[in-house]
């Protein structure tokens, strides 16, 4: 993750969908990763062990990013 990007929240899979219309409807760019990816799984193990959950990450759109090369997994 990089060049602005910040997580703004874990949520069930089956929920993600309208938070990504809702961050695009207010001008933002969007990126769900899976929560098993998640950084802090070793640490709190909820949304990993409970299994189908996502996160999702924000940034501001903006011509200075490039959409594509800017996130790293």
């Amino acid at each position: 993750m990089t060049k602005g990007w910040q997580r703004a929240f874990t949520v069930e899979r089956s929920r993600a969908q309208e938070y990504i219309e809702l961050y695009e409807s207010m001008g933002y760019e969007v990126k769900v990763v899976d929560a098993a990816e998640c950084d802090f799984k070793d640490e709190c193990r909820i949304c990993y062990l409970q299994g189908d959950y996502v996160e999702i990450f924000i940034r501001e759109k903006s011509d200075e990013f490039d959409e594509d090369s800017e996130w790293e997994e």
